[in-house]
């Protein structure tokens, strides 16, 4: 410990860094932990950044711009795997992730485990926004959408690393939100679609005779159907979204409209035919039964039938107010037909829902990852 304190106190400077008179020792709500890594030297807003030395927050920082590589260096020796900023800055600390999230995920600094935790405060950031502009014009802004392209290109960046995918199983059981899940969703699709190139062939024919970079721009564009899948639900009356018990049979078909609605919402946008009916069909059931239109088949566009099996898989996989996250096998299990004993009906007839090419590839996929498939 005498050697970390000795490592801060080298880049620290008492008469302009004081001790937080306002600081608590442990957890304090006023604070938000943020990654050293995350910062990047000369382009990080005003903000106070703050580490804990001897058990109390000391202002390391008073103008983030101003921390030197050298700085950041320090802390690394040091082993500190957080510093803290006023909860006041979260959202110009969420700007700035957005702005520099391309830079921070090519970045050596960061873990694999940091930047999957920016790159998923980004992307819930992004649909939060999303959702609640969309909320209040009833369709998606062009900004927003420009947004979101954006995000999901840097995002590339990092997901084309094998690694990534170990990143991604921690976060695998968390709690079940929407924005958390669209972000998983968007990870778990861009993932398992470049480790199934034949696949993004039969989602749009074109990419048979494509170059790297066009393929890599089809597989970004996916990307957008996949975080903005549920769009609809910004429409959804928050009583029935977030509601923690079953639904009544009124609330099921408000919120079995979602889809229709995404639909509407994303119109007249410039996205390519096949992400609007991926939109209106992700809950379509292969073998028919779904909704909203009771398609089936190859009726259902191939990118809808790849977001029906991830949807599911990550929804099963959280924990949410009324139920605990199901272990991935067990998921896995139930989407091909075989749950375990005392499965309710529902789970018995659940591998109708899907087409098995694809879960079977995707099972596949999940066995490379760190999910004891």
């Amino acid at each position: 410990m005498a050697v970390r304190m000795e490592n801060i106190l080298s880049s620290y400077d008492a008469s302009r860094n004081p001790v937080d008179p306002q600081a608590a020792e442990g957890n304090d709500p006023r604070y938000m932990a943020i990654p050293p890594g995350a910062i990047i030297p000369g382009t990080l807003p005003d903000f106070k950044i703050y580490v804990m030395v001897a058990r109390r927050r000391v202002l390391w920082a008073a103008n983030g711009n101003r921390v030197t590589p050298e700085q950041i260096a320090k802390l690394a020796e040091a082993g500190h795997k957080e510093v803290f900023i006023d909860l006041e800055e979260k959202i110009k600390y969420g700007e700035y992730l957005e702005n520099n999230l391309g830079y921070i995920l090519k970045s050596e600094a960061p873990s694999d485990e940091q930047k999957a935790s920016i790159f998923s405060n980004v992307s819930a950031r992004l649909v939060k926004d999303t959702y609640e502009s969309s909320l209040a014009i009833g369709v998606m802004t062009k900004e927003a959408l420009q947004r979101t392209q954006t995000m999901i290109e840097r995002a590339l960046i990092f997901i084309a690393e094998s690694k990534s995918l170990d990143a991604l199983a921690k976060m695998i059981g968390h709690d079940y939100q929407t924005y958390e899940h669209a972000t998983k969703v968007l990870w778990f699709t861009m993932a398992f679609l470049k480790d199934n190139e034949d696949i993004l062939e039969d989602i749009h024919t074109d990419c048979r005779n494509q170059d790297h970079i066009q393929k890599a721009e089809m597989l970004r564009t996916c990307g957008v159907a996949a975080l903005l899948h549920d769009i609809g639900k910004a429409l959804i009356p928050p009583e029935i979204l977030g509601k923690t018990g079953p639904l009544t049979q009124i609330e099921w078909e408000v919120m079995k409209h979602h889809p229709l609605t995404g639909l509407a919402m994303l119109t007249d946008t410039n996205l390519p035919i096949f992400i609007k009916k991926t939109i209106a069909q992700h809950h379509e059931d292969f073998h028919g039964g779904g909704y909203p239109m009771g398609l089936d088949g190859q009726n259902i566009t191939a990118l809808a039938r790849v977001l029906r099996i991830i949807d599911a898989f990550e929804a099963m996989t959280s924990r949410r107010p009324y139920k605990e996250a199901m272990p991935p096998l067990e998921a896995a299990g139930i989407m091909v037909g075989k749950p375990a004993d005392g499965a309710n009906e529902r789970d018995q007839g659940m591998a109708r829902c899907f087409d098995a090419k694809i879960l079977r590839k995707f099972i596949i996929f999940l066995g490379r990852t760190r999910l004891s498939i």
